[in-house]
């Protein structure tokens, strides 16, 4: 009788990987609501009036205003509000490099102020009501989240509404000047 014999062989095999959690996430232009004839209202502070510029490319400047400057200009007093020239542009958002069909969540601001170099109680402007529209693929009105195409791409459009000072300022005057102001818009996983 034979006796048996095994024999057994082992190979150690590496495993690997990679990980990019980078989103190629690039904007061109900026959110220009042009030349504008303002007056704020400093008796109180729920008096002031908007211009809403919608995300939607479509879209022209409007008085509309959303919730949240419904809820800051409870009265307009004699605030005034007119887009008087200039060209009004809404900043444009690319997204690339992503996995085909993801939906990646979309933070855009609550509040921004628009500050000229101006003495101290002067007026300010206030963005509120940040909206999003998509341009590519299905164009759409986006909200907490945006989906990339098949290619693992997606573009949209921001826009918001202008206030007057909702707040009392202790001038009653806007100064001849540029106003400015800077605001994030996030992407995430």
């Amino acid at each position: 009788a034979g006796a048996s014999t095994a024999f057994a062989e082992t190979v150690n095999v590496p495993a690997t990987l990679t990980v990019d959690n980078t989103i190629d996430f690039t904007t061109t232009g900026t959110l220009d609501f042009g030349t504008v004839r303002a007056t704020p209202d400093n008796s109180a502070a729920v008096n002031c009036v908007g211009l809403t510029m919608p995300a939607n490319p479509a879209l022209a400047l409007n008085s509309t205003l959303g919730t949240a400057g419904a809820a800051a200009c409870t009265a307009t007093g004699t605030a005034v509000l007119q887009a008087v020239g200039g060209t009004p542009t809404r900043p444009e958002f690319s997204i690339a490099g992503v996995a085909a069909f993801t939906t990646l969540t979309l933070t855009l601001p609550t509040t921004v102020d628009l500050t000229t170099t101006a003495p101290a109680g002067s007026p300010i402007f206030r963005l509120v009501d940040f909206t999003a529209y998509r341009t590519s693929g299905t164009p759409a009105a986006v909200t907490t989240t945006v989906q990339v195409d098949g290619s693992g791409n997606a573009t949209f459009n921001v826009g918001a509404t202008l206030l007057t000072d909702p707040g009392t300022p202790t001038t009653s005057a806007y100064e001849n000047a540029a106003y400015t102001g800077n605001f994030d818009v996030q992407v995430a996983f």
